[in-house]
């Protein structure tokens, strides 16, 4: 008997670190950007930006991978190249949802393919 085996999207991905993620997002440009907003289930921030980035597969970028202590909403840089060698980058608001509870993620998502970018925010679930 074979054991299940699970495959996501963030298998295909390698965690690549971009020198300058400003400066790559902007070359990147938004001709295939895709945003969504998701209300995730997470008491704090922390624990929901080391989620973003596990189910994304991707590197967070300029120390954005670690949150400042306050509360405030944070911003998670992200780069990655998905299998083909095509070239992914990912911007990520994690803010807290009032008292009720939650986490609002707002994310954008860059890539040479439309397609790539829509499977990478669908990781998101």
């Amino acid at each position: 008997p074979l054991e299940d085996l699970s495959i996501a999207t963030s298998d295909y991905m390698a965690k690549i670190a971009v020198g300058d993620f400003r400066k790559a997002w902007e070359a990147m440009g938004n001709d295939n950007e895709v945003l969504e907003k998701f209300a995730l289930q997470f008491k704090n921030q922390e624990d929901a930006v080391a989620a973003v980035i596990d189910y994304l597969g991707m590197q967070p970028c300029d120390g954005t991978g670690a949150i400042k202590p306050g509360g405030k909403p944070h911003m998670l840089h992200l780069s990655g190249v998905f299998v083909g060698g095509k070239s992914v980058l990912g911007r990520a608001q994690v803010a807290l949802q009032g008292e009720a509870g939650g986490v609002i993620l707002k994310i954008a998502v860059r890539s040479e393919e439309e397609g790539v970018s829509s499977m990478v925010t669908d990781c998101i679930n």
